[in-house]
């Protein structure tokens, strides 16, 4: 059969996915979620206002409405065949078609590549994509006189803006680039013109150097990781693997599924990997925090996805989403969930690699325990993630328990929020969320990585030293980082483990620095402090740290000098405790800090945090171990094992790289990691700890007495 619809709902599936309305309940229940929507916006009337606000004001907002209420009003048409769903369609877009041809460049533009409904060209080619799926659900409803009104006074133009005025963002390497490909190859197969599909594959040139196929090639990694991160794979997903069913459904031929190694269904997988037990994306780099896999981005993915691979394990993600597509496949997914077939998806350790080839860096997820009770590290030593990208090399972030406790900050912008700088991102993404400062990881002489220049970032990426991630005892992953500051080599090792009903999360840095410098090691964290072994001094004067590349923004809350040999402090989270232990001078310095200073517009969010100061350090190695123990029952008021274990640590440091970890607890046993840090992973290694000879083979060993 064929006709319209042609793009994501075939007018083939039509008949079937009807039937599966009385059949299957998520089906049906995502067929009155799309009406009520559409039901919603005929009730209210068509207004197409003239554009005029940023993001976050009324037009823009309305704008945005608009085409939700269009693309849902076109698939119940087809569902139901009530003509009054094609009539609104038909007579928005008839609007449209009237606006668009008078727009100049949207008054608010800013920066960003601007459109003409919308201050940035971005918010343009997402109506695009969602408007044209519209259009083809409502196409054999219209006359040819009113297609040819709505296709060549709305939709040539807006194409025209796209690969003519906009050429830069249509054939940039970038989300943006992707969402505007998308929406005009859709437009192509709509209106019937390859020469638009064909510049959506292949850049308006037409010869590879931009397009779909680029952005594949060069945005996500073997492993369908996607260059800018979680957030911004979760936001491009939607347009890559909607076009991407577009394009097998019009052009099998293409094998699009298949291209790169099948990497747009990985892309999928990684991603929902990419999220904590809650189902919040891990907010690396410019990432809104909060934002979790129940967006409609996932929805797409979840679906397409499971109609390829069959994978039982999306059906949990379905369930959770609790909507599918109307469409094949939601069709498929709803079928199968109504028959049994969910299995469980499990978040699991794993190295997911960066880059085009796999060559620039990875992203570490250390995971121990189950489903909500799962304690889990993201290490990051990937590439710089282009211009969304922080600088942050070799950071972490700590979960346990589905909660953030070690955070990363993500961006600072309050996404769509007018009065928030047109709900842009803010002076203080540059001045803090970008820099190493606002980082759980090393900063030398209050400087932020390559001196805050991303031309320089882009140039190099950290490397996987070594990982043993399937180890039933211990997982532990080692990077390295040449580059990010000059004359120095950062080494991190990170040893996940639990013993006797607590898990530690054991952390070196191996720094060789030509120079004598400062070393600061920040630790964000989310609770309330409640105990510590030594003494800190609250601030009665407001203090703040620095006076740049972030250090500006932190207020000095406490501090303390002359640390013992073993510095704790302990943190309360939830119903969980937590406690940091770190191998300190007498000549080290700590110090808590609030965020918040130098911020006038009170952009910035409340965070606390600590920082362990290392004056005057060269060659150095920083041990600082973090314990998940203990638990707060509000209900009975019980509390148990609120102390962290730890009495002392050592660092025993033997011939060439070899060193030994030692963490003495409270109840007279310790836990060894024993590490050869020379990379060499030779066969056998001997070291002398308290007299005794240890040999181990490989590049660890780890002893529990």
């Amino acid at each position: 059969m064929k006709g319209f619809p042609k793009l994501i709902l075939q007018k083939a599936d039509v008949a079937n996915i009807i039937d599966g309305l009385h059949n299957y309940p998520l089906l049906q229940s995502s067929f009155e979620d799309a009406k009520e929507i559409a039901d919603k916006g005929i009730e209210a009337g068509i207004v197409v206002p003239f554009p005029k606000d940023p993001g976050g004001g009324y037009t823009h907002e309305k704008h945005k409405r608009n085409y939700i209420e269009m693309y849902n009003s076109g698939l119940v048409y087809q569902l139901c065949g009530d003509e009054k769903y094609a009539v609104f369609v038909r007579d928005m877009l008839n609007e449209y078609a009237a606006l668009y041809p008078t727009l100049g460049i949207h008054p608010m533009k800013k920066n960003q590549s601007p459109g003409k409904l919308f201050w940035q060209g971005l918010n343009e080619s997402v109506w695009l994509v969602y408007t044209i799926q519209a259009y083809d659900c409502i196409h054999e409803f219209l006359t040819v006189e009113e297609r040819a009104n709505i296709e060549n006074n709305l939709f040539r133009n807006v194409v025209k803006f796209f690969t003519e005025e906009d050429k830069y963002s249509f054939d940039r390497v970038h989300n943006h680039g992707t969402w505007a490909v998308a929406g005009v190859g859709m437009t192509g197969m709509v209106l019937g013109d390859s020469v638009l599909v064909q510049k959506a594959l292949y850049s308006t040139k037409l010869d590879g150097s931009g397009g779909f196929l680029k952005q594949i090639d060069e945005l996500f990694s073997p492993d369908g990781y996607y260059a800018e991160g979680p957030y911004y794979q979760r936001y491009a997903l939607l347009p890559f693997i909607v076009f991407a069913q577009a394009l097998d459904n019009n052009l099998p031929e293409l094998k699009i599924f298949e291209y790169k190694n099948g990497v747009l269904p990985k892309a999928v997988t990684t991603v929902l990997q990419l999220t904590n037990s809650d189902g919040r994306f891990y907010p690396i780099n410019d990432a809104i925090k909060e934002k979790s896999w129940l967006t409609p981005e996932l929805v797409f993915g979840t679906d397409i996805v499971y109609k390829l691979t069959e994978n039982p394990t999306l059906l949990d993600v379905a369930e959770h989403h609790g909507k599918v597509m109307l469409s094949a496949q939601g069709w498929a997914v709803a079928k199968a969930i109504a028959e049994d077939k969910t299995q469980k998806f499990e978040r699991k350790p794993m190295i997911i690699r960066d880059g085009a080839n796999g060559d620039k860096g990875a992203l570490a997820l250390l995971r121990l325990g189950e489903s909500e009770h799962q304690t889990s590290v993201l290490f990051k030593f990937s590439s710089q993630g282009m211009g969304h990208g922080h600088f942050d090399r070799l950071g972490i972030n700590l979960y346990d328990k589905g909660q953030e406790i070690i955070p990363d900050y993500g961006a600072a912008r309050f996404l769509n929020v007018a009065a928030k700088e047109g709900g842009r991102y803010l002076p203080e993404n540059k001045t803090w969320a970008n820099q190493t400062i606002a980082h759980n990881t090393l900063v030398i002489n209050e400087r932020s990585n390559f001196n805050g220049k991303l031309g320089k970032a882009e140039e190099s990426s950290p490397k996987l030293v070594f990982a043993d991630l399937d180890n039933p005892t211990v997982q532990i992953v080692s990077a390295i980082d040449e580059n990010c500051y000059e004359g120095a080599s950062l080494n991190r090792v990170l040893a996940l483990l639990e013993v006797e009903g607590r898990t530690y999360l054991i952390d070196l840095f191996n720094i060789k620095n030509e120079k004598s410098s400062q070393f600061d090691l920040p630790v964000y964290f989310n609770g309330q402090i409640i105990d510590s072994n030594f003494k800190y001094t609250r601030l009665n004067q407001y203090k703040v740290l620095g006076k740049e590349n972030g250090y500006q923004h932190l207020i000095v809350d406490a501090e303390a000098g002359s640390l013992p040999q073993t510095a704790s402090l302990s943190w309360m989270k939830g119903t969980g405790f937590y406690t940091v232990s770190t191998l300190a001078g007498s000549k080290d310095e700590f110090f808590v800090t609030r965020l918040g200073a130098n911020d006038p517009n009170y952009n910035l969010r409340n965070q606390m945090g600590m920082l362990f100061r290392f004056p005057n350090s060269k060659n150095k190695k920083l041990l600082t171990v973090y314990e998940m123990h203990g638990d707060y029952n509000p209900a009975s008021e019980a509390v148990l094992n609120s102390e962290g274990s730890v009495s002392e640590l050592q660092l025993i440091e033997g011939d060439g790289e070899k060193v030994a970890v030692i963490l003495r607890l409270k109840n007279d046993k310790k836990i060894e990691l024993l590490l050869d840090l020379s990379f060499a992973n030779m066969s056998k290694n001997t070291i002398q700890v308290e007299g005794n000879t240890i040999d181990w083979e490989g590049n660890y060993k780890v002893i529990t007495n």
